[in-house]
């Protein structure tokens, strides 16, 4: 069954929602008659369908619950200032000595509190996202290899995670631990990304569009973490064999995306709700008669 560009917008079919939950056909209609996930019987339609943020959270549900016993004893949060050192030293041990840029990072934290986020296990910084919402021109300068380091570019071409404005960020550093085996540092990597989602689904619940996303990686291993992802290549400096890539957030079906897009949907919905009621306020308003005032008696 194939549904429609609406309700598609909302619902999976079975087939659907069983690949997005690694079920086969039999253990997802054991799911079903069990009652876990709830069958929807649209009016006209012969088939069911299930919501699309019911499979999702299930999913994340899911995955979370792995992660924390792969990742057990770890605290993901926001970073602050006082963070940034441990930052720059897991930068050091990535990148280089070069990487570190203790100030340069607090400027930015400074200017955009918002844009970065840890990983501890024991209180050891282990994973850290950094992506940093900025104007259109100061990214494609980036991306097309005419700015070389983004720490040194004006402050003013950072924006805000704010409501109304379409957002086109890039992740500065996305780094896991080398210090660590890979299966651990893969389980790392994986619960970053699982907490920063729910992040991204709150900022969706407040109403910020993030519209893109840019990425760029010199390693095999970087390129092929974001081809998988869903980016795409749209520049490469042979050069230096850097390959930059981006993500169209709206037209993606990535996995990781889903929660914030639904969440962004819903804010979009009740604004326009919201915007109706006003319209109709301002119709009645404008179309109420004036109400007559008596003339006073000498």
């Amino acid at each position: 069954m194939k549904l429609d560009a609406q309700t598609a917008k909302y619902y999976y079919t079975a087939a659907q929602a069983g690949k997005a939950l690694g079920l086969d056909e039999e253990a997802f209609q054991y799911y079903v008659r069990k009652g876990r996930i709830k069958r929807v019987n649209l009016p006209g339609r012969g088939q069911g369908v299930y919501s699309k943020k019911e499979v999702d959270r299930l999913v994340s549900k899911t995955e979370a619950a792995i992660l924390a016993e792969q990742a057990e004893g770890t605290e993901f949060r926001k970073a602050t200032l006082e963070d940034i050192e441990q930052e720059g030293q897991l930068a050091n041990l990535a990148f280089g000595e070069s990487a570190r840029l203790y100030e340069e990072r607090k400027t930015f934290l400074q200017k955009n509190p918002d844009i970065d986020y840890h990983l501890y296990d024991s209180d050891k910084l282990v994973a850290y996202i950094t992506i940093v919402p900025l104007k259109h021109q100061t990214i494609m300068d980036y991306v097309e290899g005419k700015t070389k380091n983004l720490y040194n570019i004006d402050l003013d071409n950072i924006e805000q995670f704010a409501p109304n404005k379409p957002l086109e960020c890039i992740i500065i550093d996305m780094v896991t631990t080398p210090a660590v085996p890979p299966r651990q540092r893969g389980a790392y990597g994986a619960r970053l990304l699982s907490e920063f989602t729910r992040e991204l689904t709150e900022m969706g619940r407040q109403g910020v569009e993030i519209a893109k996303i840019y990425a760029t990686s010199r390693t095999p291993s970087g390129i092929r973490i974001l081809k998988n992802a869903g980016f795409r290549v749209i520049h490469h400096d042979p050069k230096n064999d850097r390959y930059s890539f981006e993500l169209d957030v709206m037209t993606s079906d990535e996995k990781i995306l889903r929660e914030y897009k639904a969440s962004f949907n819903e804010w979009q919905e009740q604004q326009a709700i919201t915007n109706g009621r006003k319209r109709r306020r301002n119709t009645l308003s404008k179309t109420k008669p004036e109400q007559e005032i008596p003339l006073k008696s000498k």
